[in-house]
């Protein structure tokens, strides 16, 4: 069987919603390596946020903050930064509007101390304990009361906006590109920012074109919005049950849920285990 480049989302794909990585998951990722399939773990987290568990599992590559960071055998091989001018206009932005927001750095997430609270509110109305936020963040957070010349931001997300997500959109223009979050919930609008041009797609041609790599032979698998172009971008594409409609509409193939060896049967219709 000709070898195949295995993309993998993490919320909603590999890990539940409460970091949790499934067993048969687990069992699909290590059957799949042994069969010499690469596999790629492709999210819209920061690596710092990457859940040490997979960190361990030695994947052969990470496309990191939505393809903004990327890495192959542990060498960092791709960065791309907000520029100083457009990220200020941002958090003036968002301090204006008073929205919970976090700027996810190489280092870790970046807050005010107002944000953090308000995202311990956000978590705490979904049902969670500080304790289980602090599991799904994984990364440190780093409270700063000025945001404006925070370096190394490699993508932003924020939560419960008075405003719509096209409507941020338009304020922050055309240097942005504003998604919706995989976690649905909370009142107003949540999401995800990233700089245009920087996400899944370009982050998976970059990859298969460092490792020599042939796009015939790549398949991606996803549920959430920033997954979108992953799924369009793969020569198979494959959207978890717990995806939305509009997700599985253009996939090859739709599995279980997450927490129903969705993972493992997706491996299984691949017939790379």
């Amino acid at each position: 069987m000709r070898k195949k480049i295995i993309f993998l989302d993490i919320d909603g794909t590999l890990m539940d919603f409460t970091g949790e990585l499934p067993e048969s998951a687990r069992t699909a990722l290590c059957r799949a390596k042994a069969e010499g399939h690469q596999l790629v773990l492709c999210t819209g987290r920061i690596k710092a946020q990457i859940y040490r568990e997979l960190l361990e599992m030695n994947f052969d590559g990470i496309i990191a903050s939505a393809g903004a960071y990327i890495e192959c055998g542990g060498r960092e091989i791709y960065r791309h930064t907000a520029a100083p001018d457009q990220l200020a206009r941002l958090v003036d932005y968002f301090e204006k509007t008073r929205t919970t927001y976090m700027l996810q750095t190489e280092q870790g997430v970046v807050m005010t101390e107002r944000s953090r609270k308000a995202m311990i509110r956000h978590f705490t109305d979904m049902g969670m304990t500080e304790e289980e936020m602090e599991k799904v963040m994984v990364a440190d957070i780093f409270l700063r009361e000025d945001l404006r010349s925070c370096p190394d931001v490699e993508k932003m997300a924020y939560y419960d906006a008075p405003v719509s997500m096209e409507k941020i959109q338009e304020v922050l223009g055309e240097y942005f590109k504003v998604e919706g979050a995989s976690y649905k919930s909370g009142e107003g609008s949540n999401g995800e920012i990233t700089c245009a041009g920087e996400n899944k797609a370009t982050g998976i041609r970059r990859y298969v074109s460092f490792v020599g790599g042939d796009m015939a032979a790549t398949v991606g698998i996803g549920d959430g919005p920033n997954d979108g172009k992953m799924l369009a971008e793969t020569a198979i594409a494959i959207a978890m049950g717990n995806a939305s409609d509009d997700l599985k509409a253009v996939a090859d193939h739709v599995t279980a849920d997450v927490d129903k060896d969705g993972l493992f049967k997706a491996f299984k219709w691949l017939q790379v285990i």
